[in-house]
């Protein structure tokens, strides 16, 4: 089985409480609470080189090495909200 994924910033979506809201209030399928709320995005001016940059700055404040955190953000261009 896939593991699921925000398709804007690759946080993984485990529970329901990590997706983000469509603006009937259900849950999104495709992105996490940061990203995206009400049906839209909570930082509709960002760019896939923000999104990394923001992404990095969060995992190493979470003590991750800077190692594991860059290969946690290099697929960020991949997902769809970027291509």
């Amino acid at each position: 089985m896939a593991r699921q994924m925000c398709q804007s910033c690759g946080m993984p979506l485990k529970n329901d409480v990590d997706h983000g809201k469509e603006a009937n209030g259900s849950l999104s399928s495709k992105y996490c609470k940061h990203c995206y709320q009400d049906g839209k995005f909570t930082w509709p001016g960002a760019t896939v080189d923000l999104m990394q940059t923001y992404c990095m700055g969060i995992l190493t404040k979470k003590h991750w090495p800077t190692f594991a955190a860059k290969l946690a953000t290099n697929g960020i261009p991949k997902l769809e909200r970027w291509r």
